[in-house]
């Protein structure tokens, strides 16, 4: 019993560890003060209008979203096919496929970026939306990977192999077949990999060049002048939008799974 107790007063301390910071930045974009104070000393949604009516910001994030939709519909249709190829077929370096698929998922992202730079500046591309994208894409492939393989693994292959039977061959038994039983996966793949490319920094940051601002890119950049609540409505907006997304996930994630049972 008392070890039950304190596992659980450590899970809510560590819960609080993480969140707190994250409550404090949603807290304070309803300060009414022009300064960053906490606690605040009243409460308004001005900075959110503030936030909304600033070009910059509203270009940030419509960059962050475009940036976000290209990467995740190619993260997602790449990974996929690389799901259907591992968890339906059985060829030489198995294996080796597999883990080229998932090393962007434990190689840091500064690596990453730093290849990314070395190929940008090979191609004379010198940054900029197709670097970026790519290094999305990549970032992004481990986790669409795992979700549809999971997805296709719990479906089996008997009615694929019934529908051989019955005279469709490969193409037809993917697109009539597997793609529709492996959507749920599908989908939750991509918001997951939307949701990755959207608050994606350090690989932005570092190969976005001087023309391509997003979000998190645009909110770092306010933070080297001043700290002030429409900086915390900004930051607010992205979280919203990410736990939205997540949720989202979930959703898609628990049916996949009901419909695997």
């Amino acid at each position: 019993m008392l070890g039950r107790v304190t596992q659980k007063t450590w899970s809510m301390l560590v819960y609080l560890f993480l969140f707190a910071p994250i409550l404090a930045v949603t807290l304070m974009s309803f300060n009414a003060s022009r300064f960053s104070k906490y606690p605040p000393t009243g409460y308004t949604l001005d900075w959110y209008v503030d936030a909304f009516e600033d070009p910059a910001i509203v270009q940030a994030i419509l960059t962050s979203a475009f940036i976000a939709i290209v990467a995740a519909s190619l993260a997602t249709i790449i990974g996929t096919l690389a799901a259907v190829a591992i968890s339906r077929y059985s060829f030489r370096l198995h294996e080796f496929f597999r883990a080229t698929f998932m090393a962007p998922l434990i190689i840091p992202e500064v690596v990453i970026a730093v290849a990314l730079l070395a190929l940008s500046a090979n191609l004379n591309l010198q940054g900029g939306l197709p670097i970026v994208i790519a290094g999305h894409v990549l970032i992004g492939l481990p986790f669409v990977l795992t979700v549809v393989s999971a997805r296709l693994h719990g479906l089996g292959v008997d009615v694929e192999e019934a529908a051989m039977d019955l005279g469709a061959n490969e193409v037809q038994t993917f697109f009539k077949v597997t793609l529709p039983l492996a959507m749920p996966g599908v989908i939750a793949g991509l918001v997951l990999a939307f949701t990755i490319s959207f608050d994606n920094f350090l690989v932005t940051y570092m190969t976005a060049g001087s023309g391509t601002v997003t979000i998190p890119i645009k909110i770092y950049s306010m933070l080297r002048f001043e700290v002030s609540p429409k900086i915390h409505a900004a930051s607010t907006i992205v979280i919203a939008l990410t736990v939205a997304l997540m949720l989202l996930y979930q959703f898609f994630s628990r049916e996949s799974e009901e419909k695997t049972h």
